[in-house]
C-alpha cells in the first residue's frame, strides 16, 4: 500500500512539475485553485461559463461520435451519453443550476439532475461501462486543458 501511496505521490509531483514548466509558477498555482475552487473568478464570470459550457458540449459531440440527435424518431445511443457526460462534467466544472444545464439539451432541471445521477452511477463502477468511462476521461481531460489555456 505504501509503495502505491508513493508512487501517486511521486506521478503527482511529476506532473505538477510539468505543470510549472509549461505556464510558470504563478500561473501554475492559478490554474490548481481554478480546478480545486478555491478562487473566484472575478473578470467575465458569465462569459467564462459559457465557454466551458460549449466546450464540454460541443468536445462530447466529436468525442461520442454524435452525428445525429435522432434517427427515425428516436434518440441515438450516442447522443445520450455525450449529453450524460456533459452533464457530469458541466455541474463539476461549473457552479450552474440544474435548470440552466438543462436548457443547453432543451430539458428542465430534473433531466439534468437524471443525467447526473446515472453518470455518477455509471461512473463508481468503470468496468462495466469501460467505453462510456474511457471517453468520459477524455473528455474530462480535453476540458482540464481548455480550462488552463482560458486561464
Amino acid at each position: 500500500m505504501e509503495k502505491i501511496a508513493g508512487k501517486e505521490y511521486s506521478d503527482l509531483q511529476q506532473s505538477i512539475d510539468k505543470l510549472i514548466g509549461k505556464f510558470g509558477m504563478q500561473k501554475a498555482i492559478n490554474i490548481i485553485r481554478q480546478l480545486s475552487g478555491t478562487i473566484i473568478v472575478r473578470k467575465n464570470k458569465t462569459q467564462r461559463l459559457k465557454l466551458i459550457t460549449v466546450f464540454v458540449i460541443s468536445e462530447a459531440f466529436k468525442i461520442f461520435e454524435v452525428e445525429h440527435k435522432e434517427v427515425n424518431g428516436k434518440v441515438t445511443k450516442e447522443y445520450k451519453d455525450a449529453r450524460m457526460a456533459s452533464y457530469h462534467l458541466i455541474s463539476q466544472y461549473t457552479r450552474l443550476t440544474y435548470n440552466e444545464m438543462g436548457k443547453h439539451f432543451d430539458q428542465g432541471k430534473f433531466g439534468a439532475y437524471y443525467h447526473i445521477k446515472n453518470c455518477k452511477e455509471i461512473l463508481s463502477v468503470p468496468q462495466f461501462n469501460k467505453p462510456f468511462v474511457g471517453r468520459y476521461e477524455t473528455l474530462e481531460e480535453n476540458l482540464i486543458q481548455f480550462i488552463a489555456q482560458i486561464n
